[in-house]
C-alpha cells in the first residue's frame, strides 16, 4: 500500500489498542515502524534499470524485518528510556509485520523469503491506493477532533473493525470476480484451460477487477464488475505477445531480461523493429488505459543496453 495508508494503520492500531496500555509514545512508534519495511525503497536511488525488482525484498523479508525492528526499537529506547526494550521491540515488530500484510493484499507482491527465494506471493485483493480504505482510517481522527475526544479509543477500534470488514469484502469480491472469469473461460473456450488466468484489482473501489487469460501468445483482458447480486465480465482488449521470437529470447537471456522475467506476473514481450519492449499486464489498468507502468526497452543486442522507458 501507499505510505499514507501504512502510517494511518499504525496510528489506528496504537490508538485503538496500545495508547492507554503503553502510553502516548505508542503512536509515533507504530507510525514509524509501520513504514519500516520500505527501507528497501532505497534501491530506487540506483541507476540500475531493474532496481524495481528489488522493491519489497530485504526490507519485507520475514528473516530481516525483525532485525530492522530491533534496530528501530533501540533508537526509540534512546528517546523513551522509561519504556522497556521488549515493549518497544514488540510494537516495532507488530508495525513491520502489519506493513508486510498490507503489502501482500495488493498485486505488487512481496519477496517474503528473500534472500533465499525470489518467490513473490500476493493476494491481489486491494488496489495499491484505495480511497475507501483511506477514508476508514482517517474517520477516527476527524471524530476525535470534532466529536468527543474522550471516546478516542472507541473511534479507533470501530475504524480497525471497519478496515477488517472491508478487507473481507475485497477478498469476497475477488473470489466472485474469479468465478466470473472462469465462466467466461468456459463460455468462450469450452473446456480448454488457459495457460494463465488471474484477477487483478482495479483502482477506485472493490467493485471492478481486471481478469486476464492467456492462450498461447494471446492475452484476453476483461473488465469485471461486482454488483450486489451478480457479476458481469466485458472483454475489453486482446494483447499479443512474442516471448519466443529470436530477438525477444535474446533480450530475455540478458541479465536485465532474466530479472524482469521473474518479476513480471503477466509479461508482454513485443518486437518493434530493432527494439524489444516488455511490460507487465499486472500494471496495466483498464480503468486508466494509458497507464502501463514499468515498461522496459531492449536494443537488438541487449548486452547492457536495456533501459526503462516508463517508470511511474
Amino acid at each position: 500500500m501507499d505510505n499514507v495508508t501504512h502510517t494511518l494503520v499504525g496510528v489506528g492500531m496504537a490508538n485503538a489498542f496500545f495508547r492507554k496500555r503503553v502510553g502516548p509514545e505508542a503512536v509515533p512508534v507504530l507510525a514509524w515502524s509501520s513504514n519500516l519495511p520500505d527501507i528497501d525503497a532505497a534501491v530506487m536511488l540506483w541507476r540500475d534499470p531493474a532496481a524495481i525488482t528489488l522493491r519489497r525484498t530485504f526490507g519485507h523479508s520475514i528473516f530481516l524485518f525483525p532485525v530492522w525492528a530491533a534496530g528501530l526499537a533501540w533508537i526509540f529506547k534512546k528517546k523513551y528510556p522509561h519504556q522497556k526494550f521488549g515493549t518497544l521491540f514488540g510494537l516495532c515488530l507488530l508495525g513491520a509485520a502489519v506493513h508486510v500484510f498490507f503489502d501482500l493484499v495488493n498485486s505488487f507482491g512481496v519477496v517474503v523469503l528473500w534472500p533465499f527465494s525470489s518467490w513473490r506471493p500476493e493476494f491481489a485483493a486491494v488496489f495499491i491506493v484505495d480511497l475507501i480504505l483511506l477514508a476508514l482510517l482517517i474517520a477516527p481522527l476527524i471524530a476525535t477532533r470534532y466529536l468527543d475526544p474522550e471516546k478516542r479509543q472507541r473511534y479507533f477500534r470501530y475504524s480497525m473493525a471497519a478496515v477488517a470488514a472491508y478487507l473481507v469484502l475485497c477478498f469476497a469480491n475477488r473470489a466472485a470476480a474469479g468465478s466470473s472469469l472462469a465462466y467466461e473461460e468456459e463460455n468462450r473456450h469450452g473446456y480448454q484451460p488457459p495457460d494463465f488466468s488471474y484477477v487483478f484489482p482495479e483502482p477506485l473501489g472493490p467493485h471492478r477487477w481486471r481478469g486476464v487469460m492467456r492462450y498461447g501468445d494471446d492475452y484476453e483482458l476483461y473488465l469485471i464488475h461486482n454488483h450486489l447480486l451478480y457479476e458481469t465480465a466485458e472483454l475489453k482488449e486482446h494483447i499479443s505477445t512474442s516471448p519466443n521470437d529470436p530477438r525477444v529470447l535474446k533480450a530475455r537471456q540478458s541479465p536485465l531480461g532474466q530479472r524482469i522475467d521473474t518479476f513480471f506476473k503477466a509479461p508482454v514481450w513485443l518486437c518493434n523493429g530493432d527494439e524489444v519492449d516488455a511490460y507487465d499486464i499486472r500494471f496495466r489498468s483498464l480503468v486508466f488505459p494509458r497507464q502501463r507502468g514499468f515498461q522496459f526497452r531492449f536494443l537488438a543486442d541487449p548486452a547492457d543496453s536495456a533501459k526503462p522507458t516508463h517508470t511511474p
